[in-house]
């Protein structure tokens, strides 16, 4: 059952100070691996427990790709390196492994999905049950112009007056596909082959809808993935999406 949380309940329940998450000092002297706030995503099927060791109680077992906020660490116990995390896709928060952990802030491995708008995050991946999505708003701009996060063919022109209103879902490869929600406008038809970046629709409010945004989701076999990004943070179309998504 989920509970509301505040930063300083999370802090709480991890068992640390204030203090604690804003010195998080380097181990040994070397750098640390992350930072506070930093997102992270698990690279495998992941215990979190209640502190840190392997003798703790598991709180949660986290699924590959799942995201977290990083919020105290690191701390070494039973030759292992621990991190206190939020799980941001189920809402729990515990204490994991270094090196089952990686950063979803870009880097070396590069990012494979584009924001498909430009505008604000009204709604983060998880903010509330059920929410497996961004919601993306543009000050309400009617038209506002969507674009494809990615390469592919569309798989799905279609509309849904209890949900998605006019949506398009496209195809990526390897299982991979991209939704768009709540369009106005539709600028391509179902099968047609679109490139990264291309004009696909516009910005509405159709459907199961408080007011114009795009509900964009990434999915892959039919699995909802998380999408990074914080509410009301700024994004911009055909700039990166800051994670790295396996095998595509």
């Amino acid at each position: 059952m989920s509970r509301k949380f505040s930063r300083r309940s999370i802090v709480k329940s991890l068992g640390v100070t204030a203090t604690g998450l804003t010195g998080m000092a380097a181990l040994s002297g070397s750098a640390s691996a992350f930072s506070d706030g930093e997102r992270i995503a698990a690279t495998t099927n992941l215990n979190t427990r209640e502190q840190p060791g392997t003798d703790q109680p598991i709180v949660a077992t986290v699924n590959p790709g799942e995201v977290g906020e990083i919020m105290n660490g690191p701390t070494n116990k039973g030759g292992y390196t621990w991190w206190g995390v939020h799980w941001l896709d189920r809402n729990v928060w515990g204490w994991s492994v270094e090196r089952y952990l990686q950063s979803t802030s870009g880097g070396s491995g590069g990012s494979d999905f584009d924001w498909p708008i430009s505008g604000y995050i009204t709604s983060p991946y998880g903010a509330r049950p059920g929410h497996y999505a961004v919601d993306i708003g543009a000050n309400g701009n009617i038209g506002e112009p969507i674009y494809a996060a990615h390469s592919g063919t569309v798989d799905v022109r279609a509309y849904e007056a209890g949900g998605c209103g006019n949506y398009l879902k496209i195809g990526h490869g390897n299982g991979y596909q991209t939704m768009y929600c709540h369009l106005n406008s539709f600028d391509v038809v179902e099968g047609e082959s679109v490139s990264r970046g291309q004009l696909i629709g516009g910005m509405g409010t159709t459907g199961n809808s408080t007011g114009p945004h795009l509900h964009f989701t990434v999915e892959r076999n039919g699995n909802h993935l998380s999408i990074p990004g914080g509410d009301g943070e700024t994004v911009t179309a055909g700039t990166k999406i800051p994670k790295d998504y396996s095998g595509i």
